[in-house]
């Protein structure tokens, strides 16, 4: 009984261990199935995960080309350790960049899958992961055309802006291919990990893309498309006099005229021609809001374009002031390629085509295979009214033109723009130029005609 009394302790301080041992073995069960099952994915998808980056630096990404096969990006380096180069560093903004350490953005971004190889079938994964063999990606070809991009670019110097030219051919009218999408100031994507923070923290954003993200006022260079719609809806003839086109019109503070002096018995197309504002400004009235809505909404200012890259812009408010409205300076802002949209309806039969970036991609037999964005057209104005705006624009050297300055904040700085557009015998063509913080129209139009003329 001393025995058995003496030794309870001992054996309750076992009891109790043991119990400890099987709670603390329980709490470590439940951890691992936590960790190990559960949250496995979010571990592996860390980007501090050496597994995931040694994983990253296998994957033998395709390759970007231009429309003539240019390569623009492609995979170098071991096996084991790859890594993506740019021969042409001049169309980083449009290529984009990839980096393991900042992401992807522009095209490497849009075709981003296809690049990478997710898309391939799913026995050749299952395959890979068996043998441990590299993941290998599809290439991509794009609309760019590498020498109208280094042409652009060299127009453009240093003027912070951007270029847009765009092509319809005549067998494929509702068809928009980029062929030229410039923006400055850019980036070299080869240099992008050891410059990205200064480039980031740049005031003159060279990160981003001007053409599909960058957002402008757009002054009168809505007069064309205001004027279709209104002629389109009957309320007006573009030879209808219109009386006394030169009045000023106040704009935060500063007065704006005609570009040029109208003739005394001006009519619709003379306030065309000479980019008169204050005409504007009465048609403005006469539709009101809900005509204003219903004209940008048919050129498609008021949403962003479906592309194969981000064109993401800030929503559209509400109207504030229609009058002002009627001469671009109120709440509605527009991208360039919004805009070459809306004047690619203009050059054409009214019709806004359906932009595309992408021209072809590679399949795994080796083959490209064509690639057509399926999107729903969408009617601009009519043909008859695209036709007569058409030619009431100026111009010159076979090119339709509109220039007009635009008033871009309160201090009264202004931004350049150049609208063009072209005919040749198997295309249509629109170029954009905006050239921000300028009054140099002539500028524009010379970027804008040098690079419509390479183009034809």
């Amino acid at each position: 009984m001393a025995n058995g009394l003496s030794n309870t302790p001992d054996r309750d301080r076992i009891r109790s261990l043991s119990k400890i041992l099987v709670v603390a073995f329980m709490v470590v069960a439940v951890a691992l199935l936590f960790w190990g099952i559960v949250r496995a994915s979010d571990i592996l998808a860390r980007n501090d995960n050496p597994r995931l980056v040694e994983s990253e630096q296998r994957i033998q990404r395709g390759k970007i080309v231009d429309r003539n096969k240019v390569i623009l990006a492609q995979n170098i380096g071991t096996p084991d350790s790859q890594e993506r180069f740019y021969p042409v560093p001049d169309v980083g903004p449009a290529v984009g960049y990839y980096s393991l350490t900042h992401g992807t953005a522009g095209a490497e971004a849009g075709f981003d899958p296809i690049l990478r190889g997710e898309n391939n079938i799913p026995q050749a994964g299952l395959w890979q992961q068996i043998l441990h063999l590299p993941q290998v990606g599809l290439d991509v070809q794009l609309a760019l055309d590498v020498n109208l991009q280094e042409s652009a670019n060299s127009l453009l110097e240093e003027n912070d802006g951007a270029v847009l030219l765009l092509e319809m051919p005549h067998d494929e009218p509702d068809r928009a291919w980029i062929r030229v999408l410039s923006s400055y100031p850019g980036y070299d994507p080869n240099r992008l990990d050891d410059q990205f923070e200064e480039l980031g923290a740049n005031e003159h954003a060279p990160l981003l893309n001007r053409v599909t993200q960058g957002q402008y006022q757009p002054g009168l260079l809505l007069q064309p498309l205001i004027v279709a719609y209104a002629l389109e809806q009957g309320l007006i003839q573009l030879n209808d006099p219109v009386g006394d086109p030169g009045s000023p019109v106040a704009v935060n503070g500063l007065i704006t005229q005609c570009a040029s002096q109208p003739p005394d018995s001006a009519t619709w197309a003379d306030v065309l021609y000479h980019r008169c504002p204050a005409p504007m400004q009465a048609l403005a009235d006469q539709l009101g809001a809900g005509g204003l809505d219903a004209t940008f909404a048919s050129f498609g200012l008021d949403r962003d374009p479906i592309l194969e890259i981000d064109t993401t812009s800030t929503p559209a408010e509400p109207l504030a002031d229609p009058l002002l409205a009627g001469i671009g300076q109120d709440n509605l802002s527009v991208t360039p390629l919004k805009l070459g949209l809306a004047m690619a309806a203009l050059a054409g039969d009214g019709t806004l085509p359906q932009p595309q970036l992408a021209m072809a991609t590679m399949d795994n037999e080796g083959n490209w295979q064509a690639r057509i964005l399926q999107t729903e057209i969408t009617l601009g104005t009519s043909s008859d009214a695209a036709q007569a705006i058409r030619q009431a624009l100026p111009q010159r050297d076979g090119i339709r033109e509109f220039s007009p300055l635009v008033i871009s904040g309160p201090e009264g700085s202004t931004n350049a723009w150049y609208v063009g557009l072209a005919v040749s015998e198997t295309a249509d063509y629109v170029v954009i130029v905006v050239l921000e913080e300028s009054d140099e129209e002539s500028t524009a139009a010379e970027i804008g005609r040098g690079v419509i003329s390479t183009a034809q």
